[in-house]
């Protein structure tokens, strides 16, 4: 069974990205949005995209050029649509906010 992880927040502000990641499971997504984006700036996402994993870690285009950030090579940037298309494909979405 695989989660869509949506992590809204940024992990400057609060712990829900070091909790998120703590829950993962094989097979999980996670969702960079809105100021949960600024993760591609913090040392627990560059640690994980570091370990072998099969966890996808997805960023929305236009939140991230909202906030002038650029991705990381590891991380898929994809569109709303896509992001509807995911919470249709995972059994159960959590919100991290």
């Amino acid at each position: 069974m695989s989660t869509l992880h949506l992590v809204r927040s940024s992990p400057f502000a609060n712990q829900e990205l070091a909790q998120c990641l703590n829950t993962l499971t094989a097979n999980d997504h996670i969702v960079l949005l809105d100021d949960g984006c600024y993760a591609l700036n913090h040392s627990l996402i560059h640690t994980f995209i570091k370990k072998p994993t099969d966890i996808t870690i997805h960023v929305i285009d236009s939140h991230l050029e909202a906030r002038a950030l650029t991705s990381l090579g590891s991380v898929q940037v994809i569109n709303m649509s896509k992001l509807v298309e995911l919470t249709l494909t995972h059994n159960t979405v959590i919100t991290w906010q």
